[in-house]
C-alpha cells in the first residue's frame, strides 16, 4: 500500500487549520494594533484625553508607541514564523497570545476604565494562546515539527 492512510492526513489536516487559523488571528489582532497605534499617536483615535488623567501619560502619543512595540510588532512577527514554519513558532504564538491577554490587563489596571474592545481582544488573545497550546502540545506528543 502507497501514501498515507485517510487517518494520517486528517491529522496532518488539523494542524495545517490550526496554524492558518492561528495566522489569521494574528494577522487581524497585528493589523489592528498598528491602526491603533497610529491613530492613538496622531490624533488620540477620538481617545478622551481625561482619560489619562492619574496615569503616566500626558498624551496617547506614548500608548500608540507601546501598542505597536508590545502588540503590533509580536503578533506580526509570529505571524510571520508560523507562515515560515520555524520550529519555535507554536511557542511563539503561546507567548504572543498571553502578551495580548496581559496587555488587556495591564491596559484596564493603568486606564482604570472600560472600553467594549478589551474583553474582544483580550478572547482573542486568549483563543490565540489555545490554538497555539493545542499545536504545542500535539507537536510535543507526536513527536513532529511544529513548524510544519
Amino acid at each position: 500500500m502507497t501514501g498515507s492512510s485517510n487517518a494520517d492526513q486528517g491529522a496532518a489536516r488539523g494542524p495545517r487549520r490550526v496554524r492558518w487559523a492561528l495566522v489569521a488571528l494574528l494577522v487581524l489582532v497585528a493589523v489592528n494594533a498598528v491602526y491603533g497605534g497610529i491613530g492613538l499617536m496622531v490624533d488620540g483615535i477620538g481617545m478622551p484625553s481625561d482619560w489619562l488623567t492619574g496615569t503616566p501619560f500626558d498624551s496617547w502619543l506614548l500608548p500608540g508607541l507601546a501598542l505597536l512595540a508590545t502588540v503590533a510588532v509580536p503578533q506580526a512577527v509570529v505571524a510571520g514564523m508560523v507562515i515560515a514554519g520555524h520550529r519555535r513558532a507554536a511557542l511563539a504564538a503561546v507567548l504572543a497570545g498571553a502578551g495580548l491577554v496581559a496587555w488587556i490587563v495591564v491596559q484596564a489596571l493603568v486606564l482604570r476604565r472600560y472600553f467594549f474592545l478589551q474583553p474582544v481582544i483580550a478572547a482573542l488573545g486568549a483563543v490565540q494562546w489555545a490554538l497555539a497550546w493545542w499545536w504545542l502540545t500535539r507537536w510535543r506528543r507526536d513527536g513532529t515539527t511544529p513548524g510544519r
